[in-house]
């Protein structure tokens, strides 16, 4: 087999590829948005300084839900804590559960010693009641930021 045949299948055979990979991507694309809007509104929520509204977003079985209600209400007594959506990208889902990496800025106007600070997270979403709730998150890493 000469190289421009050879080329030629694997050209072929990336294109196959592609083409059907490409309607399983646009399926995503409905989830993807779903759960960026989940990260939005628990954002606004966190925002608005609601401990109720931010943890409607969060799913009531996570292992961290507890412990996520009393630092978040904590944080609220003792700070003014704002946060804003950097980046949302999609990873990916199984059967159960669905994964994005979130990045969030963080700001305490008027808290003394707070140091405005990225955090990276890799989130996972999981379903209750037929909604896409947070399951939990994971530090990928974070920056002290100006």
């Amino acid at each position: 087999m000469n190289t421009r045949s050879a080329l030629i299948k694997v050209s072929v055979a990336l294109a196959v590829a592609l083409f059907a990979w490409a309607p399983a991507t646009r399926a995503d694309d409905g989830l993807a948005n779903t759960l960026e809007k989940v990260s939005k509104d628990q954002i606004a929520a966190f925002n608005r300084k609601d401990v109720a509204a931010t943890m409607s977003y969060a799913h009531t079985k996570s292992p961290t839900y507890d412990e996520g209600r009393d630092e978040i209400t904590a944080a609220f007594k003792d700070s003014n804590p704002q946060a804003e959506l950097v980046s949302f990208q999609y990873i990916g889902h199984d059967d159960e559960f669905a994964l994005a990496r979130v990045k969030v800025k963080v700001t305490s106007p008027g808290t003394e010693g707070f140091q405005p600070n990225l955090v990276d997270t890799v989130t996972l979403f999981h379903q209750e009641g037929g909604v896409w709730k947070v399951w939990d998150i994971y530090l990928v890493g974070g920056d002290l930021v100006k």
